[in-house]
């Protein structure tokens, strides 16, 4: 079982916490979600091992930093086309049997929930967002056995391929992959329940927890 990170260009990243963070700070935002998906990961005892799928050049040196393998998509590709080139290129040099599909923004995961999932799916699994709408996380072991959508409205699409193809997916919502980070109010969540993590660390270090936490900031003292 193959994990696949996919990053899309840090330049544009989260566009809709424009108006709280600026542009860098939305970069640096998206880096430190990535180290704490890609920490998580490395830790899980399941996975044969993690592929970045990115033309970043952030991407180069995550990849060094956590010893991962790393994939170029064509620089055409949409996301469903960059992650079945990524797919088909574990299967063709690493011979991998099944891939776990998790995006660089969902920083509250951890790795006694992804070996979980990973033992106890079958086919397909499908990890919703919190409103059941997106995809926050797939397996799908043999790979390709249904095609990727992921356009943001991807669960049902995900849900529905699986059924036409005779596969019942399992599908486990309220994960810690519910909680992506797109929204203001997501980034709050994420500060609080996940006060140890590399993204809470970026809040305070960069004084953005300060700007806009205030009243968080002074009850933690």
């Amino acid at each position: 079982m193959w994990a696949i990170v996919p990053i899309k260009t840090f330049e544009r990243a989260k566009q809709r916490l424009a108006d709280v963070l600026s542009e860098d700070e939305r970069r640096a935002l998206m880096l430190a979600m990535a180290r704490d998906v890609l920490t998580c990961l490395s830790r899980s005892t399941e996975l044969t091992g993690i592929l970045i799928v990115s033309r970043t050049r952030e991407a180069d040196s995550l990849a060094a930093a956590f010893s991962t393998e790393r994939f170029a998509e064509s620089p055409s590709a949409d996301l469903a086309q960059a992650l079945t080139q990524a797919t088909e290129h574990l299967v063709a040099n690493f011979n991998a049997q099944g891939v776990f599909v998790v995006p660089a923004d969902v920083p509250g995961i951890d790795p006694d929930q992804v070996d979980e999932l990973i033992r106890a799916n079958t086919q397909i699994t499908l990890l919703p967002d919190a409103e059941h709408k997106g995809t926050n996380g797939f397996i799908c072991a043999p790979p390709l056995a249904i095609p990727y959508v992921f356009d943001g409205q991807s669960f049902k699409p995900h849900a529905d391929a699986a059924y036409a193809a005779g596969i019942s997916p399992r599908i486990v919502p309220a994960s810690a992959f519910a909680l992506d980070v797109d929204l203001p109010e997501d980034l709050s969540t994420v500060y609080r329940q996940q006060p140890n993590s590399q993204t809470a660390s970026y809040l305070n270090r960069s004084g953005i927890a300060r700007r806009l936490y205030p009243t968080h900031q002074s009850h933690s003292g």
